[in-house]
């Protein structure tokens, strides 16, 4: 994911410099072009430490003259509060000059300070207004997994029961354009069943299936463990522990956990089975 806001903080791990970097002048930066103006502010970040004041300096003015990475950057540092004092509403200045120059990401972030109340008071609504004007203007999909985060939230605590439905379409569509953490929640709110909406094991295993064909390990870890119970799925040791295989190679310790326990009760054949099964799924990705 391009997120040019916090690409900056990479460069507090390189190994410094040998020479120090042109500190900021006016006249200095008047000779140059915005891109140029941002290289000299990365420059800054790289020193050991890190020189951020320097570097908000020349990321103010490459933002002044039209760098949308340097915008985003300088917002970054009011609103961590990163070698200047904490400041919101230049935060908010920079994001929104960010997204209106095309970054769809920053609008995102807007929305997330409010709901959280990032160094201001948190104001669910303006938050839903800036997800929604994202959608509506971008036909953004990783706006539709924050706000559709926002609604589950609610219908979870049940203050607004029906919002459960809307998220639910959110995530649908947002799983449609290829964000496949949507299909995680949506596979949660069919198996607990959430606000207006019904419990569905059909509708979850759905769901999981594509999460674990997707590659994700928590998601292969839970299929494996819908065919070890024969869940909505048929009843497949030998499916079930080539999945638990997966889950478990990604780093996701119930699947190993699984794994070890369904090993113990399986023939020999059956392991290899599993996995030829497992190898068969890793060569077609």
């Amino acid at each position: 994911m391009r997120a040019a806001a916090f690409l900056f903080l990479a460069f507090l791990w390189v190994d410094p410099v040998v020479a120090a970097p042109e500190p900021f002048s006016p006249e200095h930066a008047a000779e140059l072009g915005a891109e140029e103006q941002r290289l000299l502010a990365e420059q800054h970040l790289a020193q050991d430490p890190p020189d951020l004041i320097e570097a908000r300096r020349w990321l103010e003015h490459a933002a002044e003259n039209g760098s949308v990475e340097a915008m985003g950057a300088a917002g970054w540092l009011y609103e961590q509060g990163l070698g200047v004092e904490p400041d919101a509403s230049r935060a908010l200045a920079y994001y929104t000059q960010a997204y209106e120059a095309g970054e769809n990401e920053y609008g995102i972030r807007l929305g997330w300070m409010y709901i959280q109340g990032r160094g201001l008071d948190p104001d669910r609504v303006r938050g839903e207004e800036w997800f929604r004007r994202v959608i509506e203007e971008r036909n953004d999909s990783r706006a539709r997994l924050a706000l559709a985060s926002v609604l589950i939230s609610d219908a979870m605590a049940s203050l607004r029961p029906e919002r459960a439905s809307e998220a639910s379409d959110l995530l649908d569509r947002a799983l449609q354009d290829g964000i496949i953490e949507a299909a995680y929640y949506l596979a949660r709110i069919h198996s607990d069943g959430l606000g207006n909406l019904p419990t569905s094991p059909g509708r979850a295993a759905h769901y999981v299936r594509i999460g674990a064909e997707a590659g994700i390990p928590e998601m292969q870890g839970w299929m494996a463990f819908l065919h070890a119970r024969g869940d909505t799925v048929p009843l497949d040791i030998v499916e079930a522990h080539k999945w638990a295989s997966l889950a478990a190679s990604g780093g996701d310790p119930t699947g190993e956990r699984l794994r070890q326990d369904l090993a113990s009760r399986m023939e020999q054949a059956e392991l290899l089975e599993s996995r030829r099964r497992a190898m068969q799924w890793l060569e077609q990705q």
